[in-house]
């Protein structure tokens, strides 16, 4: 555990993701990417000073304003997001013959707003869906949707028809499906 935080799995791998490096906006985030939760540590205190101090019988305080919504919830997350690489692997079904052992897993896809479809995604990852059928709930891509409609993300990559096939063959290199996204990340390929 905490192999994310070691030195290797920190610096973004550019050679990986060239088209990247022409969105500014990307870069700059990565390389300031401690400000965000510093800001939402930041703000979670001050809000909940504001309320100990204007609404009192709330029992609300700063501290635990940092403890639930930051601390907690960022256990929780890296939990729930690690369950992927390991459970999504081993409980659950496989509808396309992948080169792995990812599986489909409904009560993972609900924790995680989609990601329990691993199966699905091992299969086509280069889609922005990874519940592919409308009883597959994907709430990341649902949101990806309004995004798209708001004109904040655009080409979405749909699943095409002939991937919804079971007898789908495993990908071969070269093929699409094994492909990284082209189109930047901007874009919501991935």
């Amino acid at each position: 555990m905490l192999w994310f935080m070691t030195r290797n799995a920190y610096r973004t791998n550019t050679k990986l993701v060239k088209d990247w490096l022409k969105f500014p906006e990307l870069r700059l985030i990565d390389r300031f990417d401690f400000l965000a939760p510093v800001a939402l540590a930041t703000a979670l205190y001050a809000i909940g000073e504001v309320l100990q101090a204007y609404w009192p019988t709330s029992g609300v305080s700063g501290l635990q304003m940092v403890v639930w919504g930051f601390v907690l919830s960022t256990v929780a997350l890296y939990h729930v997001t690690f369950s992927i690489n390991s459970l999504a692997h081993r409980l659950g079904s496989r509808r396309y013959d992948t080169r792995d052992e990812s599986r489909n897993n409904w009560w993972l896809a609900l924790l995680t707003f989609g990601e329990g479809w691993h199966n699905n995604h091992h299969h086509f990852p280069s889609s922005a869906r990874q519940g592919f059928f409308w009883w597959e709930v994907d709430l990341t891509y649902y949101g990806l949707v309004v995004l798209s409609w708001l004109g904040i993300v655009w080409e979405l990559k749909p699943v095409p028809a002939r991937v919804l096939s079971p007898a789908q063959e495993t990908p071969k290199k070269g093929d699409d499906r094994c492909e990284l996204p082209s189109s930047g990340l901007a874009s919501a390929d991935v």
